[in-house]
Formats: structure tokens, C-alpha cells, sequence
């Protein structure tokens, strides 16, 4: 098999959050079939444990490491980890992240305080522990899972808009200074719709608020019918090794954001509820 890109190279190595399933676990086994080591983090330890014995036993080189994305310690903890045991990280994919269905303005600041832990926070630690990793070899890439939603308003899941536009708007920031700084290191932001995904599997059955409620139904509908999860990964690798910075997945969404800069220019108010909550997330 061709490697793609220097960094998608075999021997070098993968270090993907969120990796016991859906788009990370996708990613991981593409990389693998690439020839690349992987360390895969997630906070299932259990499920954790039972995928990468199943990729250790095809052959890979994997390292399981219990993680908790939200704290920086932990996140210190898996790149001395990864560093220990392959001694460097070629490819960083801050992957994991939730839904956090519930109501963001009457329930109480735990929602918040959960959804920008694992979604922002995830990313911000994951870029601080492995960039200077990075930096010092001299090359690497780091990619982060937003969503359409950091791309478009999603209402019902104001926490969830508001960190996946938070990491939009932090990996372009990062992209732009490493352009600046003449530096090696890439930068991607992936932005899928639907994907067919244990997304919604932690989220609460019920919830009180009706657009809660509402965006919960659309939500499980979407993943349920979503594309699978290797379509993204093909597209993220490719991207990669193309030092493309947006990563887009679904062709049928890709006017949404247009849509709403256009109204944004016009000063437009943003389209109806119903035509809003047709078009969201991953």
C-alpha cells in the first residue's frame, strides 16, 4: 500500500482520542493498514481494552491508554504515554467528544461544564501536550473533529454549536500561526454531518425542555442513518496527506455555511427553526 503524505508514513505514529469507536476506532484501522503505530485513548476503558486486543491480534502496534480528555493532567499523562512507548507522535487527532443533549438555559451549568470539558478543552489539551512534541521532530499534523455544527447554528444544542464553532476557530487560528511561523506542522479541522456513530449512546433518554427533545429525535434519526464512519476516515486521510485544512465530508451540506455568510453579509436574520434543524450535525 502507498503511504500518503510524510506523515501518513509507516513507522510513524498515530495518536487518535475517542478512538474505541465510530470515527476515531475508523481512523485508527486506516492508519494501521498504512503500516503506522497508534496510540488510542478514551475514557471506556473496558471497550478500550477489547478493540485493541482485536488490533493487536491482526498485528498491529497499539497502544491503549484510559484517558480522560477534560483534564490536562490526563492528557499529560497519554503523551508521556505514547512518548514512552514509541518515543514520538507523528499524527495527533483530537477526536473525542459528545452530544450533551439537555436544557442549556434552565438546567444547570453541569451541561455546560461537561460538553466544553470533553469538546474544547479535549482539543485545547490534546494541541499543548503533543505540539511540542511535534515541534521539537519537526513534523506532524494535528486534526480536530468539529462538526457541520461549528459551521452553522444547531437549535436544541446550544453547548454543542458553541465548541465545535470554539474548535473552528481555534484550529484556523493554530493553522494560520504555524503558516506564519514557517513551522512544519499541519493543521485540519474536520466538519461532518451525520456519520453512523455511538455518538448519542450516552446521552439521556429524556430531557425536559422541548427543543431538547426536538433535537435529540433529529439527532438519533441523523446518526442512525449517517454515512459510515470509514467514508470519513478515507477523507480525513487524504486530506492529510494533501496539508488540506477544511475537511468536509458531506457534499450536500457544504452550502450551509455559504448560505448563512451570505446572510451574515446582509445582515439577514438566521432561517426558521424547522429549515435550521433539518441540516445538523454529527
Amino acid at each position: 500500500m502507498t503511504d500518503v503524505g510524510m506523515v501518513i508514513a509507516r513507522g510513524n505514529v498515530a495518536v487518535v482520542t475517542g478512538g474505541a469507536s465510530g470515527i476515531g476506532l475508523a481512523v485508527a484501522e486506516q492508519l494501521i493498514a498504512r503500516g503506522m503505530r497508534v496510540a488510542l485513548a478514551d475514557i471506556d476503558d473496558a471497550k478500550l481494552r477489547a478493540v485493541t486486543a482485536r488490533l493487536t491480534e491482526g498485528g498491529a502496534d497499539v497502544l491503549a491508554h484510559a484517558c480522560d480528555t477534560s483534564s490536562a493532567q490526563s492528557m499529560g499523562d497519554f503523551a508521556d504515554a505514547v512518548l514512552t512507548r514509541f518515543g514520538a507522535a507523528h499524527l495527533l487527532f483530537n477526536n473525542a467528544g459528545i452530544a450533551g443533549v439537555g436544557d442549556a438555559w434552565g438546567g444547570t451549568l453541569d451541561l455546560w461544564d461537561r460538553v466544553i470539558g470533553v469538546n474544547l478543552y479535549g482539543v485545547v489539551h490534546g494541541i499543548r501536550a503533543f505540539l511540542p512534541i511535534m515541534e521539537q521532530q519537526g513534523i506532524g499534523h494535528i486534526v480536530n473533529t468539529a462538526s457541520m455544527a461549528g459551521l452553522t447554528p444547531v437549535p436544541g444544542l446550544a453547548p454543542y454549536a458553541a465548541t465545535k464553532h470554539a474548535v473552528v476557530g481555534l484550529s484556523e487560528s493554530l493553522y494560520l500561526e504555524q503558516q506564519a511561523a514557517g513551522s512544519p506542522i499541519g493543521v485540519s479541522v474536520l466538519c461532518p454531518g451525520f456519520v453512523k456513530t455511538d455518538l448519542m449512546i450516552s446521552e439521556p433518554a429524556t430531557v425536559n425542555a422541548p427543543i431538547a427533545q426536538l433535537i435529540a429525535g433529529v439527532l438519533a434519526a441523523g446518526v442512525d442513518n449517517g454515512i459510515p464512519a470509514a467514508d470519513v476516515a478515507g477523507r480525513l486521510v487524504e486530506a492529510v496527506g494533501a496539508r488540506q485544512f477544511w475537511i468536509l465530508t458531506h457534499d450536500d451540506m457544504a452550502q450551509i455555511p455559504v448560505e448563512r455568510m451570505l446572510r451574515a453579509s446582509t445582515q439577514t436574520n438566521p432561517t426558521a427553526l424547522g429549515a435550521a434543524a433539518e441540516s445538523e450535525v454529527t
